[in-house]
Order: C-alpha cells, then sequence, then structure tokens
C-alpha cells in the first residue's frame, strides 16, 4: 500500500505544481514538500514484497537504491524549475516553460511502477507511458514539420513494441529449447528496443532533435531519471532471464555498444555549444561506460555499472542546474554559481574524485583493463574530451557580459544554491564511502554467468 501511496504522491505533487505555476517559490515549497513526503515515505516502505491487482512490487536493496537515485534526481530538477519562471501568462508556451516540475513529477509515477514491478512486459510499459508523459513539456520550434519530441513519441511505440515482442520470444523459448531462432529473435528486438530508447550509438541520433524542444531540465530528466530505469531493466534482465547471457550474443551487443557510445558523446559533447544538446550529450559518454561494465559479464564490472547510474543522474541534474542559472540570472554571482554548478556536474558524470562516480570509474576501468587495453585508452580519451568539453562550457558561460546585481532581493536563486549545495554533500558522502551502495548491488548478485 506505500508502494501505490508513492506513486499517487508524484501525482498529487505535479497537480500543486502545476496549479502554482504563477508563484514559483509557492512551486518551490510545494516540490520540496513532496519530494520531502516521497522521501518519507520510501522509508517507511518495509523491504518485503507486496502484492497489488496480483502482480508483485519488490523493494529490495538494490531497488530501493534505485528508487531513491530516480526520486532524488527528479526532485532536484523539480526543485532547479522555478528559475525558470517566465511572465505569467495564460499562453500555451508561457504555461509549459512554468510547469516542468508538474511534468517531472507526472512522468516520475510510472517511472517508480517500472522500477518496482516484477513483470518486464509492465515495466515496458510503465517506463514508456514516463517517457510519453514527458514529451508533453516540450515545445517546438518550427511549424509545418515534425519535431524532435513527435519523433520521439513514434521511437517510444517503435521501442516499447519490440521490447514487448523480445518479452514473448523469452516466454517462448523455455518451452522449446532445441529452437535458437526464438533466442536469436529475441537478442534483436531487445537490441532494437533498448537501442533506440536508451541513444546506444548508433542509435542516438534522436538526441539532437528533441534536445531543441525540450528544455535542459527536461532532457536532464530524460537522461539521469528515464534512461536510468532503462539501464535497470537492462540489467534486470540480465539477472531474470538466466540463459540469454549464454545462448545470446546481448552481452557482446552491449560492449559493443557501449565501445561505441562513449567516444560518440565525447566527440559531439566537444563540439556542441547549444545547452540541451550539450546536457544530452555529455550523459552518453557514462551511459556507454555504464554498458560496457554491464557486457563484460563480471561482478565487478557489474556493481561499477550500477554504481555510475546515481552518479550520472545527480551530475546530470547538477549541469541542467547550472544551466538554468546562467541563463535566467544573469548577475554576476548567480552566473558563477551556474559555471560552478555545471563543472561540477561533469566533474561527477565523468568519474572523478571524491565524488560516486571515482570508485565506479575506477572498478570499470580495472575490467576494462582485463579486457582490452586499447578500450581502456579510448574510453580514457573519451573522458578526458568530456571534461575539456565541460570546463569550456563553464568558462565561456563567465566570459559572457553579466548585469549589474538587482536591487530586488530574489528568493529563488538562493533556494536553487541550496538544491546544488545538497547535490554536491550526496555525491561526495557516496563517493567517500561507496560501500553504502556498493555493498548491497554485490550482495544479490547471484547470476551465474557473472564471472
Amino acid at each position: 500500500m506505500t508502494i501505490l501511496l508513492i506513486v499517487l504522491a508524484c501525482f498529487g505533487v505535479g497537480l500543486a505544481a502545476r496549479l502554482l505555476r504563477r508563484w514559483p517559490r509557492l512551486v518551490f515549497v510545494a516540490s520540496a514538500s513532496g519530494a520531502g513526503l516521497l522521501a518519507m515515505l520510501m522509508w517507511l516502505t518495509a523491504d518485503a514484497p507486496g502484492v497489488f491487482f496480483g502482480r508483485t512490487l519488490s523493494l529490495d536493496p538494490p531497488t530501493r537504491i534505485m528508487l531513491w537515485t530516480c526520486v532524488g534526481a527528479a526532485s532536484a530538477l523539480a526543485l532547479f524549475s522555478p528559475l525558470t519562471f517566465e511572465r505569467p501568462s495564460d499562453q500555451p508556451l508561457a504555461v509549459v516553460a512554468n510547469s516542468q516540475g508538474a511534468f517531472f513529477f507526472w512522468s516520475l509515477a510510472p517511472l517508480v511502477a517500472a522500477i518496482l514491478l516484477d513483470s518486464f512486459p509492465l515495466a515496458v510499459l510503465a517506463w514508456t507511458m514516463g517517457l510519453s508523459v514527458l514529451m508533453l513539456s516540450a515545445q517546438p520550434q518550427s511549424e509545418g514539420r515534425v519535431g524532435g519530441a513527435a519523433q520521439f513519441v513514434l521511437l517510444v511505440a517503435i521501442g516499447g513494441v519490440c521490447l514487448l515482442l523480445a518479452n514473448r520470444f523469452f516466454d517462448l523459448y523455455p518451452l522449446t529449447p532445441e529452437n535458437l531462432d526464438l533466442v536469436r529473435n529475441a537478442t534483436i528486438f531487445l537490441t532494437l528496443g533498448f537501442g533506440l530508447l536508451l541513444a546506444i550509438a548508433p542509435f542516438h541520433i534522436w538526441v539532437g532533435p528533441l534536445a531543441d524542444e525540450l528544455s535542459p531540465l527536461g532532457i536532464a530528466f530524460l537522461a539521469g531519471v528515464a534512461q536510468s530505469v532503462g539501464v535497470w531493466l537492462v540489467a534486470q534482465n540480465l539477472l531474470q532471464v538466466t540463459w540469454l547471457a549464454g545462448k545470446s550474443s546481448a552481452l557482446t551487443i552491449l560492449l559493443i555498444g557501449g565501445i561505441l557510445t562513449v567516444p560518440t558523446g565525447a566527440l559531439l559533447t566537444l563540439a556542441e555549444r547549444r545547452d540541451g544538446r550539450l546536457v544530452g550529450y555529455l550523459a552518453l559518454i557514462p551511459l556507454g561506460l555504464a554498458l560496457i561494465g554491464l557486457g563484460l559479464g563480471t561482478r565487478l564490472a557489474f556493481v561499477g555499472a550500477l554504481l555510475l547510474v546515481p552518479s550520472r543522474a545527480f551530475g546530470v541534474a547538477l549541469v541542467a542546474g547550472g544551466i538554468a542559472f546562467s541563463r535566467h540570472h544573469v548577475e554576476r554571482r548567480w552566473r558563477t554559481v551556474g559555471a560552478f554548478a555545471i563543472l561540477l556536474g561533469g566533474w561527477a558524470m565523468l568519474g572523478l574524485p571524491p565524488t560516486l562516480g571515482f570508485p565506479a570509474r575506477l572498478a570499470l576501468y580495472r575490467a576494462v583493463g582485463e579486457f582490452h587495453p586499447a578500450v581502456l585508452a579510448l574510453v580514457v580519451l573519451a573522458h578526458a574530451a568530456g571534461l575539456l568539453a565541460v570546463v569550456r562550457a563553464a568558462q565561456r558561460i563567465l566570459d559572457e557580459p553579466a548585469e549589474p546585481a538587482a536591487t530586488e532581493v530574489k528568493v529563488v536563486p538562493y533556494l536553487g544554491l541550496a538544491v546544488i549545495v545538497g547535490l554536491i554533500f550526496v555525491l561526495v558522502i557516496l563517493g567517500i564511502f561507496p560501500q553504502l551502495i556498493a555493498d548491497p548491488l554485490a550482495a544479490v548478485l547471484k547470476a551465474g554467468y557473472l564471472k
């Protein structure tokens, strides 16, 4: 019942943020209260699985970590949304721009269900619902042609169907284990589904057009929260479908996809200057590294990949929050705060000390080095290129001309600064004590294929 309350609370907080959209301070209070309510509900929820309409809702330690990651990152992005407040208006574009936090909480509700459900097809349906709800916050940039959001909705439908077809082959194969065509077909549809929705290279081409229509906070929610759920579903699939790793090329495909995604994200980030695209492309680098970790098939790499998920989620939230500061509060002090947040967010996403990404990156570097030194060299170069792009983006913001400090006292930027401090605190504490989440993750890895 508590799990159901978490989903209902997401809808309720989103409704409150929508109704209060004309008053950014009240939106922040509503979002902060909602985040506190969600934290309390998750804290009170027992680990024992529950049953809802015949389906089991599980909340074991790894699931709880994933839930805290998604709720925490989504709440941070919703708390950053008042920073982008525009003049109150009944025009649709202004209404959507001032209601970003509402869409984040509404999208979070089905994503929470996707994390908790023990049924892969139902989890896929919930995941695609969350992705579709997020597209309602997009703002088309042109008339007379299909935009990035519409293209992504089509990809969500195609990807969801591919994953459901893959699940059908999962169910059929144990009945006829001699039919290896079922294994091949399941692998093909699984690759298409996750490849499209996770933007694994070469399926990443939708990131740019969509980033032009979603705000940087929106693309950060997609990358940090929604795609984290996708990585979680991949990991769960590998652990639950025991024959998938041994009788198919799924691990090899994950490995190749990760090796392609890491340098692709680095090169695109290095060449990009637009805010939304910068966030989307930068998030591809840790995503590719996580896929490499899942594809290596070792316990160390698997734990490192899962550790990278919260680091990536909170890091991308920091980068998007810094962009919100620098673009909507142009006084020198707030631009400095924005540049600092972008730098630290990129620092965390690329796994530099003392953030959580550092122990995750070390574990994955060690596993990749044992697999192939040339791949390790490629990954290190890609991370260096990503860091150069982040430093350049922060420097570019500091070099832009700033306006004199306003005489009016602004409360919302100080509230946003508190959110930045909170995110940095979480990343540093978990980076110093990674065993807080690494030990529960390692304790449940019982898949036979993991070495």
